[in-house]
Formats: structure tokens, C-alpha cells, sequence
């Protein structure tokens, strides 16, 4: 009773305002707005889809409000862009209604302004919508629900976690790889020969002994050099706890840096090394004063680099 009473008072006031928009625009404007539903009636949730349509004479400014949420008393799904062909406007809505019972579809309200100036406001034609729940047979038993149907797994459900997946596995083995050579490496490495003596003084007689063997004099330079440049990076290893004997002469460049060094010494240490490689790796022949310079040039780095006591040391000797 109250539903019908309502809908009565909502047709009532709606004829007022139509009638009223209309006088204005038929005899103002001659602007006539409407809204036509594809049906009469809808099923709950169903979308209806309505022609909201405007035609106006030659030179007529239409300002159309927003509509958004709901025209009269359905709710609004979606809005279409504007055309305008000629003297037509139109627009497509897309309503629906969630509760059954009788909807009002409009009016729409909108302001004219003709060529001479006048403004008057406009109101669309309107429907009432019928919308309708499903019938339910309440006579009849209550059916089971049906099982979920079962469907094929699809590749594109398991995309997303095969590719991490996969990458974190290669990760895994990468990292077990490496673990596996620094570990096979250890066990390869012989233990490592610790002097007794201070660094420099081991270097000073690991040099004579070298010079004493007379290898360059015999065309073993390769050996000679080898052994030279293996002094020098272990006198480094003993000296500054620097595992150069493992490193490139190169990589002993870029680290120099990090050692209290002086540029002097550095450059003998350099000059030598990369001396020793050009006759290691480049099958280079030097000549005898190059040889001898060499060990000149490894032993003043040592006594250049020595700790600075025996420095002192030596120097209160030769006073």
C-alpha cells in the first residue's frame, strides 16, 4: 500500500514538472528533450540501456549537466560520449535497479539558451520501469547445488610463479656451484710457507739466492723472471698480510692505493713486474743491463718499503 501511494505521489509530481518544462520549452525554445528505455521492464541487476535525445532549432546553446549516479530514481551504470549531428543530441545510458518494483526513469533537467539570448531551463520527457525479481516456486523441493566444474589447468595460472621460480633455482645452483670451487680450491692450495724471518730480510735472501743461480746468464729468462716477480708479490703478502701472489699485476696496480707506499716505490715495483710479464707471457729476450736492473729495482723496493725501525736501524749502523 505504501509502495503504491508512493509511486502515485512520485507519477504525480513528475507530470507537474513535465508540464511545466514543456509550456517553457514549446513555446520559449522549441527544444525538445527525451528519454526513451529499450524496455519497459528489467529483471533485478538487468541493465537497460536509455536514448537520452535532444533536439533543438539552429543556433541554440545546450549546457547538459553531469549525470553520474542516478536519473530520477534508478541507479546509472555507465554514459556514453555525446554526438551531435546537425540539430540532434544524443546520448546512450546504461541504468539498473537493485530492489523490484515500479523506478522512475528522468526527467532530466538541463538550460537552453536561443539565439536571441533567452535562457530557460528544460526538462526531459520521463518513463517508469517495471523491474521484476525472479519467481521462486516454493512448492517445489530444494535442489542440491551443483559441483564446481572441473577444468583444465591453463599454462597462463602458472606463468607467474614458474619464471621466479625457475630464476631462484638457477640462483640456488649458481651458488652451490661457486661454493663447491672455493671449497675444492682450498683443499688444492698447499698450505702456504710462513718465514721465519722478517719480511724483508726473507725477500733480501731469496733475491741473492736467485741472483746466485745465474738463470738470466744461462737464456732462462722465463724462469728467472718468474721467480723474481713471485719474491716481490710474497714479500707483500708477508710485509702487508696482501695476498698478491694470486693477483694480476694490474689488480697489485689498482690496490697499491690502499698500502702506505710511496710513488717511488711503486714505480720499481711496477717497472718489474711488468717487465716480468712481457718475458713471461711475450716470450721477451731483455738485454743483460735490463736483467740486472730488475734486481736493483726489487731490491731497493724492498729496502724502501721495509719497516720503518729497521730503517732507523740501518741508518744508525752506517753512522
Amino acid at each position: 500500500m505504501k509502495r503504491a501511494i508512493k509511486n502515485y505521489f512520485i507519477r504525480l509530481v513528475t507530470t507537474i514538472i513535465f508540464f511545466v518544462g514543456g509550456v517553457q520549452f514549446s513555446t520559449a525554445q522549441n527544444v525538445i528533450a527525451t528519454l526513451k528505455a529499450d524496455s519497459s521492464t528489467i529483471l533485478i541487476g538487468d541493465k537497460l540501456n536509455v536514448k537520452f535525445t535532444i533536439n533543438s532549432p539552429a543556433g541554440t546553446q545546450i549546457s547538459l549537466p553531469k549525470i553520474k549516479d542516478s536519473i530520477g530514481t534508478m541507479d546509472v551504470v555507465s554514459v556514453s560520449e555525446i554526438t551531435k549531428a546537425e540539430k540532434v543530441w544524443s546520448q546512450v545510458i546504461a541504468v539498473s535497479a537493485y530492489d523490484s518494483g515500479d523506478y522512475r526513469l528522468g526527467p532530466v533537467a538541463f538550460v537552453a539558451k536561443n539565439a536571441s539570448g533567452k535562457v530557460d531551463t528544460i526538462v526531459s520527457t520521463y518513463e517508469f520501469i517495471r523491474v521484476n525479481t525472479l519467481d521462486v516456486d516454493t512448492t517445489q523441493p530444494f535442489k542440491v547445488i551443483k559441483a564446481p566444474m572441473d577444468m583444465p589447468w591453463a599454462w597462463d595460472e602458472f606463468s607467474n610463479y614458474i619464471y621466479p621460480l625457475a630464476f631462484l633455482i638457477m640462483l640456488i645452483i649458481a651458488g652451490i656451484i661457486m661454493y663447491r670451487e672455493q671449497k675444492r680450491k682450498k683443499k688444492s692450495a698447499p698450505d702456504r710457507f710462513v718465514p721465519k724471518d722478517p719480511a724483508h730480510v726473507w725477500a733480501r735472501k731469496e733475491l741473492k739466492k736467485l741472483e746466485e743461480e745465474k738463470l738470466w746468464q744461462k737464456d732462462e729468462h722465463k724462469q728467472y723472471y718468474t721467480r723474481l716477480t713471485d719474491i716481490l708479490r710474497l714479500y707483500l703478502e708477508y710485509r702487508y698480510r696482501w695476498l698478491a701472489l694470486e693477483e694480476t699485476t694490474e689488480e697489485i696496480a689498482a690496490r697499491l692505493e690502499l698500502y702506505p707506499i710511496n710513488d717511488i716505490a711503486k714505480k720499481l715495483l711496477l717497472d718489474t713486474l711488468r717487465n716480468g710479464d712481457l718475458v713471461k707471457f711475450a716470450k721477451m729476450a731483455p738485454m743483460p743491463d735490463v736483467n740486472t736492473k730488475a734486481m736493483q729495482n726489487a731490491l731497493e723496493f724492498i729496502e724502501i718499503t721495509k719497516p720503518a725501525e729497521e730503517q732507523t736501524s740501518t741508518t744508525k749502523n752506517n753512522v
